[in-house]
């Protein structure tokens, strides 16, 4: 596929490999997108170049790997406070469950490895006896482990555009892609344990939490906290669902219970009323509140109020 539409490069990658949001990075970037795409099974081959610079933000890849390999040129990944960059020594490894963005320079035409979570999980399986494989971000292509995944990649791919002519038959496809997917789990950067943990909670989550912990009692919109922290609502759903399994909304209510909790507990029932504390924290509906309450702390406030 060729195009110079933005909108139909759009829609094709969101068919290939999943929702996104595809912008240029630039007023003068001119989209000239060439994508040719092979898959057979559990595996698949990309050649991808947008012809500008481009920024992406995937909602998730969930149920699939990528290795993306830029053949020229330059491009990065962010996953929360870690930047990947890439070039054609070194691949990104975009994370399967947490969110992500890119940039990709115009001149940087990109070789993409795709595999299915499940084929990898079982392939993992066979090499380490554990399926729960924590892969890194990135691949040095220029290590030997590194030039071994690229070998395997040309062969597999050699049988994929034979079919019209001589393909090789079904299990030698089947180890083909395997030995490839291999080859992939032994040169990938596996993170330490420090990196994980320092990294559990992105820089964009911990934004949010201090955003919405300073402005708790005010009236905030989701497209206004987007807005405040500089991205856009997808992408800080997308977020904060990976990392806290909630809702902007549903933070901030968090937020605002657990400071309704502080303050009941440290008030004099004699100065203060649960009313009151209510409509400090951002609750203007004292039924509402009430229920909430009792769901999240297994007591009403008025109990709370009077300890």
């Amino acid at each position: 596929m060729a195009t110079t539409d933005v909108d139909q490069a759009h829609a094709k990658i969101a068919e290939l490999f999943c929702s996104h949001e595809l912008s240029p990075r630039t007023r003068a970037s001119l989209m000239d997108m060439k994508l040719r795409s092979l898959h057979r099974g559990d595996v698949g081959i990309e050649f991808l170049d947008y012809g500008a610079d481009v920024r992406i933000e995937p909602e998730g890849l969930q149920d699939f790997h990528l290795v993306q390999i830029p053949l020229a040129g330059h491009a990065s990944m962010q996953v929360g406070a870690t930047t990947v960059e890439s070039s054609p020594r070194m691949a990104s490894v975009p994370p399967v469950d947490r969110p992500f963005s890119m940039s990709w320079d115009g001149g940087s035409p990109h070789l993409i490895v795709y595999v299915r979570r499940s084929a990898l999980e079982r392939v993992a399986g066979q090499l380490y006896g554990n399926s729960a494989v924590d892969l890194g971000y990135g691949m040095d292509l220029a290590s030997g482990a590194g030039r071994a995944f690229l070998r395997s990649v040309v062969e597999l791919h050699e049988d994929m555009i034979s079919q019209s002519r001589a393909a090789a038959p079904a299990f030698v496809q089947g180890l083909l892609a395997d030995s490839m997917v291999s080859r992939l789990l032994m040169a990938m950067e596996m993170p330490s344990s420090e990196t994980r943990d320092a990294e559990s909670e992105s820089r964009l989550v911990r934004e949010c939490r201090e955003l919405l912990e300073r402005h708790a009692t005010e009236e905030l919109t989701v497209p206004d906290i987007a807005e405040c922290l500089g991205v856009s609502v997808r992408t800080l759903q997308t977020a904060l669902r990976a990392e806290t399994g909630a809702t902007p909304s549903e933070l901030l209510r968090s937020i605002r219970l657990d400071r309704a909790r502080e303050m009941l507990l440290e008030a004099n029932p004699r100065e203060q009323s649960v009313t009151a504390v209510a409509e400090l924290c951002g609750f203007t509906h004292q039924g509402r509140f009430s229920a909430l309450y009792l769901k999240t702390f297994g007591e009403l406030p008025s109990e709370s109020l009077r300890r």
